[in-house]
């Protein structure tokens, strides 16, 4: 099969020859752009059709393999072999060789489909782990562990795409004493945030003395700094005022004159600066004490319950839920409270573990009758119905996906 790289203009392309046959993959290639797959077209030269696979667009894998998380990189080559299978297409058709795998701009993987090419994806894929394990950098002990993990797992294994996903995504159960832990964990952190921030005020009053000292002194210098600036100007001008009733409006004296207002000027600005910091740090002073005295009328307002006596929890509104695919999962209930979910426990309504979930991942909440969804700056972003967003209006039925996870939403 004689193949190569051609470049044109700004583009470059990986030629192929191309059989006469017209099947079914061949227009799938021509009439589909499909995201995982390189945009292909035929060409006709000296009485051969080519293809012409356009490269130019994407960042070579050998240029970013050593920044990219190599359990997520799988994962989503592990989902662009699911994409290409849900179009009928062959996937020991795919070219997977380091040099023709790409990476679009969200770093996924790009690959080359070449139906005249055949050869077992599982073959494909041992033979480009051990590739890649021959140029990643040795630094990274993590990554290095996992593409041997990953190798021999595919040759002991023999798995299929749910075994290889299923070994991508890792979650252990979460068991009742390992949840109460959990909380207990939770407690004492919030205890030791609390003890250290009182350690920090303690430091900041011990250092105040010490701060307004120098502030003193240093006010103490500027203000003789200026005295004298303002004695020696006002002093100069009523010499040179003296001298123009002696002896007339000499250039010497009109010169010194203005040269002595102007340095007096200097002064009283400086005297002015002065004042104008005394007032803010006077106003800065009232208004922390005036938070201090309503915190303690608070704190004087709070009373503390019995044991015996009932607190009543109020709940709030459920404005959707979303019910998991996977069926390890279970069903998220959204309150109408800006409801986040993520995978770090701190600032997060609900948590999920799984490849490619963000600490705060994204936000739902209530705008009028509309529920929204938000994405919150996560690394992999938010896909509603297969289409990637930073913010929409959600309706019964629409499909979220977060990190590898998707859920189908249901409206209250």
């Amino acid at each position: 099969m004689k193949e190569q790289w051609i470049r044109e203009g700004f583009s470059s392309y990986y030629v192929v020859d191309k059989g006469q046959k017209l099947t079914y993959e061949k227009n799938i290639l021509r009439c589909h752009t499909l995201r995982c797959l390189l945009p292909c077209e035929f060409r006709m030269q000296d009485g051969k059709e080519y293809y012409y696979y356009e490269t130019g667009i994407y960042t070579t894998l050998r240029e970013r393999i050593n920044m990219l998380d190599p359990k997520l990189f799988f994962a989503y080559l592990i989902e662009s072999f699911e994409e290409t299978e849900s179009y009928l297409l062959n996937l020991d058709h795919l070219k997977l060789e380091l040099e023709l795998l790409f990476l679009d701009k969200e770093d996924h993987p790009v690959l080359c489909y070449l139906p005249e090419y055949e050869k077992n994806i599982l073959e494909q894929l041992r033979n480009f782990l051990e590739e890649c394990i021959e140029i990643i950098s040795t630094q990274d002990k993590r990554k290095v562990r996992f593409y041997y993990e990953f190798h021999s797992f595919l040759v002991k294994e023999k798995p299929n795409i749910e075994q290889m996903k299923s070994y991508l995504e890792i979650r252990p159960k979460e068991k009742v004493g390992e949840k109460q832990s959990k909380k207990e964990n939770m407690l004492e952190i919030t205890e030791k945030e609390q003890n250290r921030e009182l350690e920090i005020n303690e430091d900041h009053e011990k250092n105040y003395n010490y701060e307004s000292k120098e502030k003193i002194v240093r006010k103490r210098l500027w203000k003789t700094f200026y005295g004298v600036i303002c004695a020696g100007g006002f002093s100069t001008m009523l010499y040179c005022i003296i001298q123009i009733f002696k002896y007339g409006f000499y250039y010497l004296f009109l010169a010194g004159l203005l040269c002595s207002i102007s340095v007096m000027c200097l002064g009283v600005y400086g005297f002015y600066k002065l004042w104008k910091n005394d007032q803010n740090n006077i106003r800065n002073v009232d208004s922390y004490d005036e938070a201090q005295e309503h915190t303690t009328s608070l704190d004087d307002q709070t009373t503390l319950l019995a044991d015996d006596e009932k607190t009543v929890l109020l709940l709030e509104q459920p404005i959707g839920r979303l019910i998991p695919k996977n069926d390890e999962l279970t069903e998220i209930v959204i309150n109408d409270n800006g409801f986040i979910i993520g995978s770090c426990m701190e600032g997060t309504d609900y948590q999920i573990e799984g490849t490619g979930i963000s600490r705060r991942h994204l936000r739902f909440y209530k705008e009028g009758k509309n529920i929204c969804c938000e994405d919150l700056n996560s690394t992999n972003g938010v896909k509603i119905n297969g289409r990637k967003i930073s913010k929409c209006v959600l309706h019964e039925g629409d499909r979220i996906k977060i990190g590898l996870e998707e859920f189908l939403f249901k409206e209250e």
